[in-house]
C-alpha cells in the first residue's frame, strides 16, 4: 500500500468569520481564484450561525443588578470539493483566497482503491452484486431504525402521518 494508491475522494473546508463582510470576501476571493484553476466551483453550504454570550457585572461591589450583557456571532460556509486530482494546488486555492479575519478548518477523506490483487479477482458481475447486497443491507437497517426515528421527531413529526391514512411510516 503505497501513498500513490490513495486519492483525495473529498476535500471539506469551512470557512468561519465573525466579520459577515470578511467571510464575502473570502468567498470572493475563492470564486475569482477557482476562475483561473481547472477545479470546478465546490459545492457551498451555510452552516448555522454559532452564538455565545458573554454577561459581566459593570461594578464589583456596587448595584449588583446592573448587569453587562453581549452576544457574539460567527459566520460560516462549508465548501466540498469532489475527486480532487492536484491536492497542494487545491488546498494551496481554499487557503489563498482567505482574508485575514478568517479562519479555515480543512477536512481530507482519502480513498483506497485497494491492492491490484484484489482488483483481478472480482469480475464486473460480481462489484454490482456486491453493490446491490450492500444497498439492501441499509434499506434494511433504515426499515428497522425508522419507528426509532419517528419516535425522536417529536409530536410534530408524529402528527405528519395524519395525511396518509395513519399509516407508520413515512410519507410516499
Amino acid at each position: 500500500m503505497a501513498l500513490s494508491e490513495y486519492r483525495l475522494a473529498t476535500l471539506r473546508f469551512t470557512y468561519t468569520s465573525k466579520l459577515r463582510r470578511e467571510l464575502q470576501y473570502t468567498i470572493q476571493n475563492l470564486r475569482r481564484s477557482l476562475e483561473w484553476s481547472d477545479e470546478a466551483w465546490p459545492v457551498p453550504q451555510r452552516l448555522p450561525r454559532r452564538a455565545w454570550r458573554v454577561s459581566y457585572l459593570k461594578r464589583p461591589f456596587k448595584c449588583k443588578t446592573t448587569v453587562r450583557h453581549y452576544v457574539f456571532h460567527d459566520w460560516r460556509y462549508q465548501f466540498t470539493f469532489s475527486d480532487v486530482e492536484d491536492v497542494p494546488s487545491a488546498v494551496s486555492t481554499v487557503l489563498g483566497s482567505m482574508t485575514p479575519e478568517t479562519s479555515c478548518v480543512c477536512n481530507f477523506n482519502w480513498h483506497f482503491q485497494g491492492s491490484p490483487a484484489y482488483k483481478q479477482l472480482t469480475s464486473a458481475e460480481e462489484a454490482r452484486q456486491r453493490v446491490l447486497d450492500l444497498e439492501q443491507g441499509l434499506e434494511s437497517v433504515r426499515r428497522q431504525q425508522s419507528m426509532e426515528v419517528e419516535r425522536q421527531k417529536g409530536w410534530y413529526g408524529h402528527s405528519l402521518h395524519w395525511s396518509t391514512g395513519l399509516k407508520r411510516g413515512p410519507v410516499s
